[in-house]
């Protein structure tokens, strides 16, 4: 089990062949690996740094201890129905949304998963194949709606980063049901 102190994580789901998909992001202040140890299964995905990471180590045994002796056994349990809600929500997102609304809603949650320490939230260590992959798409589905949003200077973008230059606007892309315009784009 880990606790995730500073840094991005990425949760993925991974196929022999290699394909994956992304599950969640975690930041600070996540518990990774929790599933498993209140299990004993096998985990059922893998995590991967995004950015240097502060993570510390705890065995299942003494997590479990620590979570009994200062009863946090309700709030636990409420961090992983929240984690399972979110996971709901995210596989709504990936059958029913645009490519730009989860394009924008990623790069949201990967500012936001940053933490109040991380020296840059906006920029992001992912590449374009990368960026796609997380949605399960083609690099080929993401790399117009890059492009068009790089030209209205919402992105600046570099080998294998991407630095989000207007979060204002990829919020309200991220969030079509709430904006006023109805549009998924810039």
């Amino acid at each position: 089990m880990l606790l995730c102190l500073s840094g991005r994580l990425k949760v993925v789901y991974s196929r022999a062949d290699g394909r994956e998909v992304l599950l969640a992001i975690r930041g600070p202040g996540d518990v990774i690996g929790e599933f498993s140890g209140r299990d004993g299964q096998p985990r059922s995905a893998t995590v991967q740094a995004i950015d240097p990471v502060i993570a510390y180590k705890l065995p299942d045994q003494r997590f479990n201890t620590l979570v009994q002796r200062f009863q946090l056994g309700t709030q636990l349990n409420s961090y992983l129905l929240g984690k399972m809600r979110e996971s709901a929500t995210y596989a709504w997102q990936l059958a029913h949304r645009t490519t730009a609304v989860r394009l924008a809603d990623l790069l949201i949650t990967l500012i936001d998963a940053a933490g109040p320490d991380h020296p840059c939230p906006a920029t992001i260590a992912l590449s374009q194949e990368e960026l796609a992959t997380a949605l399960g798409l083609a690099r080929s589905a993401v790399t117009p709606v890059l492009a068009e949003w790089k030209a209205a200077g919402l992105i600046c973008v570099s080998r294998g980063k991407l630095h989000v230059a207007d979060v204002a606007t990829l919020e309200r892309i991220s969030r079509p049901d709430v904006s006023t315009s109805g549009q998924n784009g810039p």
